[in-house]
């Protein structure tokens, strides 16, 4: 029992960085799909990008990543509409 709650938390330890790299890369291409663009969608999209912004410098890298791909289903909506 013992050593499978240390795999788990090795896990969970490991896991916490590999998130943390991810926002920052989610994030800059949510700015860059919507760099120049000033309609609705792109609006709010920069918008939920900047949440998913301030989680990831506050440590919050898993709920970072959740809002950046709300942001990036919203880029797609845009998308589709064209």
């Amino acid at each position: 029992m013992k050593k499978i709650l240390m795999a788990l938390a090795m896990v969970a330890v490991m896991a916490s960085p590999a998130l943390a790299f991810q926002c920052p890369l989610l994030i800059k291409q949510i700015e860059d799909a919507t760099a120049g663009k000033t309609d609705a969608n792109s609006t709010k999209a920069k918008a939920i990008a900047a949440e998913a912004k301030t989680l990831h410098a506050a440590g919050k890298h898993a709920e970072s990543i959740v809002k950046a791909e709300e942001a990036a289903k919203v880029i797609t909506l845009t998308l589709k509409k064209k």
